[in-house]
């Protein structure tokens, strides 16, 4: 059986056997073949035993073909721990680092509407600019856009047109400010 090119040679270890043991009128064959005193191999050497440098079998350490599912690079030991430096895919759902969504509690912030222009729309959410700076603590967040929903939308709207204004009011929840109650134009 040929080893395969990449295989690491076989590990030597020193193994030191304790010395025989002579019982009264011993015979040497009993004690070993060709042991002397001093014990271990012939005249007291030690003797080296080849162990092989992996367990099982393969290209050893588990880096390729062989038993289990590796610990390289693309193996499930090796390959889990690099996984969790990745960034993105892989790592499963994504988790937000705040509380975010259309469902958080709301306190609504203005009493008259306000105006802004639509900057974005994502299908069920997007993203206005006020025409006039809101001055709130948390206006800040988010580049000073504020979040709509299309659960926000009235008058039978379903999407916003992006360059459009709008009217709506305004409302903080643990994520920044929202726009409720929104009147496309």
């Amino acid at each position: 059986l040929k080893s395969h090119p990449k295989a690491r040679p076989a590990a030597v270890v020193a193994v030191s056997q304790p010395p025989p043991v002579r019982m009264e009128g011993g015979d040497p064959a009993v004690m070993g073949e060709g042991e002397g005193e001093g014990g271990g191999g012939p005249n007291g050497v030690q003797q080296t035993q080849w162990k092989p440098s992996w367990k099982g079998y393969g290209w050893g350490k588990g880096c390729g073909w062989g038993k289990g599912w590796g610990g390289c690079k693309g193996g499930l030991k090796g390959g889990m721990m690099m996984m969790n430096n990745m960034k993105g895919k892989g790592k499963g759902k994504w988790q937000p680092r705040w509380p975010s969504g259309p469902n958080l509690a709301r306190a609504r912030v203005s009493s008259e509407p306000v105006t802004g222009e639509v900057l974005e729309w994502k299908g069920k959410y997007g993203w206005i600019k006020p025409t006039v700076p809101v001055e709130h603590p948390m206006a800040d967040r988010h580049k000073g856009h504020i979040y709509v929903s299309i659960n926000d939308l009235q008058g039978g709207l379903e999407a916003l047109t992006v360059g459009s204004l709008c009217q709506f009011h305004l409302f903080e929840d643990a994520s920044g400010l929202g726009a409720e109650e929104v009147i496309g134009s």
